[in-house]
């Protein structure tokens, strides 16, 4: 058996016992490396020469590019559940979307997508979202006794399915490209436009599927007394609750939106202003700014070291025979330069866990081959941004098991609606944006 062959089994084992490892709930900054040592023996490399060299180097790699723009977006996302502004525009959308008798579950759920949109296209991390969202389902899902797995739903066709593929959204994978292509993050509009209206359709569709579907069967809200002590909620009507103006709620979100694709400021700064301007807005509210300020901290450093375990991982795989191997077979794959990108994107990313991460070995790795053959840098833009949200959403992803332990449901209870909303669909959608693409569509 040639090394090349050896080394992607050995890819396929270490990707096989991180999805189970994951499943199991062990931490991803211990199965990263431990299973980054697997695939280095079966490549027949040195493990310590492998682990300090491409797996630190990809860790710290991907911490410094991003760390500056994960912390301001999850002391944002802090910023705005404390104040009260996330809560704001939550109860003004949830008191409309409730008063739909016939239909008020499904609207519910609609009403808590778009709450959830706004908030992550406002600059609320995905990693984050889940933070802020997850108490206020709570409230509406029981009191309209619908699935507490349905929250899971709420949150990828809210929080990542089409907002992350707009242009001009402040997502990191949106931002991620601007280094290595020189583009804006408004790079390919209409390629975005017209597939983030078609995701808010299917996903619309789903999300209606799901709630039948589990009506039929005769579920219910699921209190468990875990959910209800993990997101601190009460025993209070929140549909009767005083809330303040939504449009200044509404305005740190907006600030870091103009500021980011109309001046041109730079995400980290665009993000910087975000939080000024909640402080400025809301400084009354903040009663412990040190606290607000120390728990973001942590949570910034959590995520990025959980995602920097995962691409540490996807750095391994990168260096090792078997990656080469695989690359090589993808440039056999018939078909146009835009389907093996394509392709590629979402394996890279599915083989890491990460879209992100996975994204930036896509673009490290291929955009400079696909650069010379003339590619509209914005094209490949839109493309690796939209295909890196596919197959990423494998069990062992950091924002999928992010949402399953906040929420407290395992991976059988909830995993499905992110393989669906989160991988299948994504992954279908990388070829109808390629389709686009060379219908002359930019």
């Amino acid at each position: 058996m040639s090394t090349g062959l050896l080394s992607l089994f050995g890819i396929i084992i270490g990707l096989v016992l991180l999805i189970w490892l994951s499943f199991r709930r062990l931490p991803l900054i211990v199965i990263g490396p431990l299973i980054s040592a697997v695939v280095l023996f079966m490549s027949k490399e040195n493990i310590m020469d492998g682990l300090t060299g491409p797996y630190a180097e990809a860790f710290a790699g991907f911490a410094q590019s991003n760390f500056l723009i994960f912390l301001p977006a999850i002391i944002l996302g802090q910023m705005l559940g404390a104040c009260g502004a996330a809560q704001d525009i939550a109860f003004a959308i949830a008191k409309v979307a409730t008063k739909s008798k016939k239909n008020a579950r499904f609207t519910t759920l609609m009403g808590l997508s778009l709450i959830t949109a706004i908030l992550t296209f406002g600059g609320v991390s995905g990693f984050v979202v889940v933070f802020t969202i997850a108490p206020i389902c709570y409230e509406l899902f029981k009191k309209l006794d619908i699935p507490w797995h349905m929250v899971i739903a709420v949150m990828v066709y809210g929080g990542s399915m089409w907002t992350a593929i707009l242009p001009g959204s402040p997502a990191i994978q949106n931002l991620i490209p601007l280094d290595y292509l020189g583009t804006t993050p408004m790079a390919g509009p209409w390629i975005g436009i017209i597939m983030a209206i078609w995701c808010i359709i299917i996903g619309a569709i789903y999300l209606k599927y799901a709630l039948n579907r589990a009506e039929k069967k005769g579920e219910g809200f699921m209190e468990t007394g875990k959910i209800y002590d993990s997101l601190n909620a009460k025993e209070e009507d929140i549909l009767e609750k005083e809330h303040g103006s939504v449009i200044k709620a509404l305005i740190p979100s907006l600030v870091l939106i103009v500021t980011m694709n109309v001046f041109k400021f730079s995400p980290e700064v665009a993000l910087f202003l975000g939080c000024v301007a909640c402080l400025i807005l809301y400084y009354k509210k903040f009663t412990d700014l040190n606290g607000l300020l120390t728990d973001g901290a942590k949570k910034t450093a959590t995520t990025v070291i959980n995602v920097c375990a995962v691409v540490g991982f996807g750095g391994i795989i990168s260096e090792v025979a078997g990656f080469q191997f695989l690359i090589d077979g993808l440039d056999a794959v018939p078909g146009p330069p835009l389907i093996q990108l394509a392709l590629a994107t979402n394996i890279i990313a599915g083989i890491t866990g990460s879209a992100s991460g996975g994204e930036g070995i896509a673009l490290q790795t291929l955009a400079p081959a696909y650069l010379k053959m003339g590619i509209n840098p914005d094209v490949i833009h839109r493309i690796v941004n939209i295909s890196c949200y596919g197959l990423d959403s494998l069990p062992h992803n950091g924002s999928v098991i992010t949402r399953l332990n906040h929420t407290n449901l395992t991976h059988k209870q909830g995993y499905y609606h992110e393989f669906i909303l989160g991988a299948i669909i994504p992954f279908f959608n990388s070829f109808i944006a390629v389709g686009l693409a060379y219908m002359g569509i930019v």
